[in-house]
């Protein structure tokens, strides 16, 4: 059996998606295979896919633009690995990522899943913070408020992710209802390492956000009365509102940025420059299929 699948669903990601890829093969792990799923992209995404020439790479595309949710779905279904990772087609992994949590799952056959903390990267793929240095709060109100483990992070066993499907009619909120709906018998363990590398300015859209602050409410009536009663599940609601509300104002003042820095802890000097390497590595792994990327441009 394969040790660990990777699931890399992919929307019109064109300008990213090598990278991401670069990154699975810059894994120290080797005994993975990559099943890349294409969302019904309509630029160069698919066709970017397709050009890889390795037999660990699968390239799976119906033309149909069906969500988040239903592709993680389906790679499960595919995954021939043990052992399953998420990975974003704008984002990296670090080389260790696999081999790290990997590691952790052998060790420690009770445990369901393992993430780990990630760098933030700015509009220029500068490393500018860390997130989820924190493990993971179990409790009930804090489960409903914020994911256990940093999602795109995440490698469990497969059959977990087979028995636990996420719900296909959460289309931005995905991970925070299949932790909340199985946190009771979900065991984690969380990696205070960042091993994973996200471009998290790409993707700061006030529609988005807005639509995930209506499927977080959503999700607070349907959870909430049960975990923490109403008057909680209130306020959570009128919190959410109000944080959609403040990031309106914040993009009409032109100051989004401000609140996208404000979720990452700023990086030592020393931490900068390790990461910034990191991601040349990254960059400068050939791909049988790709072009590869001279050095001056890895490091732009």
């Amino acid at each position: 059996m394969i040790q660990v699948s990777i699931g890399l669903p992919f929307f019109n990601n064109q300008t990213t998606l090598a990278d991401a890829i670069r990154s699975v093969f810059a894994q120290t792990l080797c005994d993975w295979e990559l099943i890349l799923v294409d969302d019904g992209s309509t630029d160069g995404s698919l066709a970017l896919a397709q050009s890889i020439q390795d037999a660990r790479v699968r390239v799976v595309s119906d033309g149909v633009n069906r969500g988040l949710s239903s592709r993680l779905n389906q790679i499960a279904g595919l995954a021939r690995g043990r052992y399953l990772a998420r990975l974003d087609g704008d984002d990296m992994m670090h080389p260790e990522r696999l081999g790290r949590q990997v590691a952790v799952l052998e060790c420690n056959p009770g445990a369901d899943m393992v993430g780990t903390a990630m760098y933030s990267l700015d509009r220029n793929d500068l490393p500018r913070g860390i997130q989820g240095l924190a493990r993971g709060d179990s409790r009930p109100i804090a489960v409903l408020t914020r994911a256990l483990l940093l999602h795109a992070t995440i490698t469990g066993r497969t059959e977990w992710f087979r028995r636990h499907p996420y719900d296909q009619f959460c289309l931005r909120s995905e991970d925070r209802e299949l932790f909340i709906r199985t946190y009771r018998n979900l065991s984690f363990i969380h990696l205070a390492e960042a091993l994973y590398f996200c471009r998290e300015e790409l993707s700061v859209r006030l529609d988005k956000y807005l639509a995930s602050c209506r499927e977080a409410r959503s999700i607070f009536h349907q959870y909430g009365p049960q975990l923490v009663g109403w008057p909680h599940t209130a306020a959570l609601c009128l919190a959410s509102w109000l944080k959609g509300e403040i990031y309106r104002l914040s993009i009409h003042l032109h100051v989004e940025q401000y609140l996208v820095r404000r979720r990452s802890t700023p990086l030592a000097v020393e931490q900068t420059r390790a990461a910034a390497e990191t991601i040349l590595r990254i960059r400068s792994t050939r791909v049988p299929g790709l072009p590869s990327i001279s050095p001056n441009a890895a490091r732009e």
